[in-house]
């Protein structure tokens, strides 16, 4: 049986400029589009959905390889990163 690894990347933003649920949606959904656009990976906003200048989000990469799944989830992250208003406050990636 091959060897699997699931990374998971989570990521705590703020939302600058965001003055309603609506404005903060627009700039996490046009990250998470281009994660899964671009990657092909799994991500969804996790938390404070209900803050407009706060959000979680996570993203998942399975691979054989950890080296292959840290670097999917780090270009994930300087997708995220590139976000106009969007900052990471803190993003932590894990192995399952």
């Amino acid at each position: 049986m091959s060897k699997i690894v699931v990374g998971l990347l989570e990521c705590r933003c703020r939302v600058w400029g965001s003055t309603s649920l609506k404005d903060k949606r627009r700039a996490v959904k046009s990250g998470l589009s281009r994660v899964r656009g671009r990657l092909g990976l799994s991500a969804a906003e996790v938390g404070e959905q209900d803050d407009r200048q706060w959000a979680q989000v996570a993203v998942t990469a399975v691979s054989n390889t950890r080296v292959l799944v840290e670097k999917e989830l780090k270009a994930a992250l300087h997708l995220l990163e590139e976000v106009e208003g969007l900052e990471i406050i803190d993003a932590e990636i894990t192995y399952l």
